[in-house]
């Protein structure tokens, strides 16, 4: 696995956490507002990137909303004012169930995966680049390189057991996967077909539970294009066993071009 990077240091125009009003040459190069909110913010709002320092983008390739123009507009924004930008992508080998449980052969399944993700992770690494962001390689993040983390493993078996022993994680694993396989199949999901699934929740779970932890931050800022049951029912207390990690958020990102409902991971 890559070294994760330390912060790089921002550019012009960007927030560096002081409140000093820019000069009217550096006011022309800030960009307009992305029209993503996040806690009632644009993204790009240097009052997010103080309150929170590194922004972590969950992307989905496999949802239209994400599109080469919004990953590009969205990278963008946080690239503005936050001095930490962190991208991830789900895994090929989880990724591809989904097509497998819709008749597709496992191997084409999963080349069908690993292209769908590499375009995107292309287009993210491309455009935090052309941000001055440094070592994209290191920041945008397929999760399979999270296989031998050991923060990353002690959260995966932990949200395991949960799913096996605790009703609240169970519920929340196979809502969020019997709505994806409606989207895939022609018929209502199997108890077979969401079991098989549930290894996608599983593996996105420590990412959207404990960022800081997995990438070694103070605090983090993650960003979803919707709610996250597993989360929410961990951050509410209901799995005994499993807490939201220390200095790590969750938020929905709001636009209005978010409004697609064809992959709810």
């Amino acid at each position: 696995m890559s070294r994760l990077p330390a912060a790089h240091t921002p550019g012009p125009g960007t927030s560096t956490g002081v409140n000093v009003p820019p000069d009217d040459a550096a006011a022309q190069h800030l960009p307009d507002p992305s029209g993503f909110q996040v806690e009632g913010l644009d993204l790009s709002s240097p009052r997010l990137s103080e309150k929170y320092g590194t922004v972590v983008l969950g992307l989905s390739p496999f949802n239209s909303f994400y599109s080469t123009e919004t990953v590009t507009a969205l990278c963008r924004s946080a690239a503005v004012s936050f001095p930490d930008v962190h991208v991830v992508l789900p895994g090929a080998p989880e990724s591809a169930l989904r097509y497998i449980s819709a008749g597709k052969e496992p191997r084409r399944a999963v080349l069908r995966s690993k292209r769908v993700i590499h375009d995107m992770r292309n287009v993210a690494r491309r455009t935090l680049a052309d941000c001055g962001v440094p070592d994209t390689d290191s920041r945008v993040h397929v999760l399979t390189r999270f296989a031998a983390h050991p923060r990353y493993r002690e959260i995966r078996a932990r949200v395991e057991n949960a799913y096996r022993t605790q009703a609240p994680m169970r519920e929340a694993v196979r809502a969020m996967t019997r709505t994806a396989l409606a989207t895939s199949t022609d018929a209502e999901p199997t108890p077979a077909q969401i079991e098989d699934n549930a290894r996608y929740i599983f593996a996105e779970s420590p990412l959207l539970l404990d960022a800081t932890g997995v990438l070694g931050r103070p605090s983090a800022l993650f960003v979803y294009h919707r709610r996250v049951p597993v989360y929410d029912v961990v951050a509410a207390g209901r799995v005994p066993g499993l807490t939201v990690g220390t200095g790590h958020v969750l938020s929905v990102l709001t636009d209005e071009r978010n409004d697609h409902d064809d992959d709810p991971r």
